[in-house]
């Protein structure tokens, strides 16, 4: 009795060694062609790796990682969940991203002629044309972690030409992010930076939260410190000269609580003037207009909030269709305004 219980042991540990082997080696001869697979048909673009490399344990690395126009690392460290591919599901305990960097473009509205009416469209980035037999996998992260990230983000929207917005030195950690219905709650961390311009102090991002993408239900805290206004000056110049105002430079601190439940989102915001340098007057200038109802529209704020500048306001919106754009701020100033 003792020997056979020995020898079935024995074979199956021989059996899971082979089954093992098997997958290992499987993983190392198809894993890269799954693994592109699996976000060309997931993003629509196409993607492309510099070299593969699998380790014991069934954790892989991709080097010089690139999804056409969209993203690209320096390296990528995933470790799969076997048991999820074997239930066709592409699910990763873990996503390590080196020096990533991605890629986002807004584009303006066209107008064209549809049948003697003229319509207003967005035109959206080509997509690779996918094989609709061909079905993605349904696609999950454990855990996320991005180290040294960046962010190129370019709007097309503003005239006369477009703006960049970078941001950089990005550490982020994700757990439970999947793309597929699950009740599992994702929590999320990012710092970042922004580079406004050379020689001006750089801004700083925190984001912090959580989310239930399957209820819709969202919690999360945004900050923004020492953001540039001069820099973002395109977005508002349609109603503000800020060389008549006098106002050279500009810094904003940004703070947004925001809450969701069944797609329901409400955005509390906090912003703040907290430095402003203005434009001395030249001898013999007269101040213009523009400049002196700057005067008397900072003192008007700052006697409504205890000599401080800032706006309160709340952003409603869907969770599955986030609206929010610089209106947003343009709105809550006109209505403060005449509150005073």
């Amino acid at each position: 009795m003792r020997i056979f219980i020995e020898k079935t042991i024995g074979l199956i540990i021989i059996a899971l060694a082979i089954i093992y082997a098997s997958v290992y080696m499987f993983l190392a001869v198809m894993g890269q062609v799954i693994f592109t697979k699996a976000l060309s048909d997931l993003t629509g673009k196409k993607v492309t790796v510099g070299s593969f490399l699998v380790s014991p344990g069934f954790t892989f690395e991709l080097r010089d990682f690139d999804i056409e126009g969209l993203a690209k690392s320096k390296s990528l460290v995933a470790s799969i969940d076997v048991l999820r591919l074997f239930r066709k599901r592409l699910v990763f305990r873990k996503l390590i991203l080196t020096e990533p960097q991605f890629f986002f473009n807004r584009y303006p509205a066209k107008v064209v002629d549809v049948h003697g009416s003229v319509d207003i469209v967005t035109p959206l980035p080509e997509k690779v044309p996918s094989n609709k037999n061909n079905k993605a996998l349904p696609f999950g992260i454990a855990r996320l972690v991005v180290k040294n990230g960046k962010i190129v983000f370019i709007d097309q929207t503003v005239s006369p030409s477009s703006i960049k917005i970078y941001l950089q030195d990005i550490d982020a950690s994700v757990k439970n992010f999947y793309f597929y219905p699950t009740s599992r709650l994702t929590d999320f961390k990012l710092t970042a930076v922004i580079p406004w311009r050379d020689n001006e102090k750089q801004g700083r991002v925190e984001l912090s939260g959580w989310l239930n993408s399957l209820k819709k239900d969202l919690r999360a805290t945004l900050k923004i410190n020492d953001i540039d206004a001069i820099y973002l000056y395109p977005y508002y110049s349609y109603w503000v000269d800020l060389d008549k105002a006098r106002i050279e430079k500009a810094r904003l601190n940004f703070v947004s609580e925001v809450s969701g439940l069944n797609n329901e989102i409400t955005a509390n915001c906090h912003l703040e003037l907290v430095d402003m340098v203005r434009k001395p007057l030249e001898i013999g200038q007269s101040e213009e207009k523009a400049s002196k109802l700057t005067n008397a529209v900072l003192d008007r704020f700052k006697s409504m909030d205890n000599g401080k500048v800032e706006l309160k306001f709340a952003i409603k919106t869907k969770m599955d269709s986030p609206q929010f754009g610089f209106d947003n701020f343009k709105s809550a100033f006109e209505n403060k305004l005449l509150r005073g």
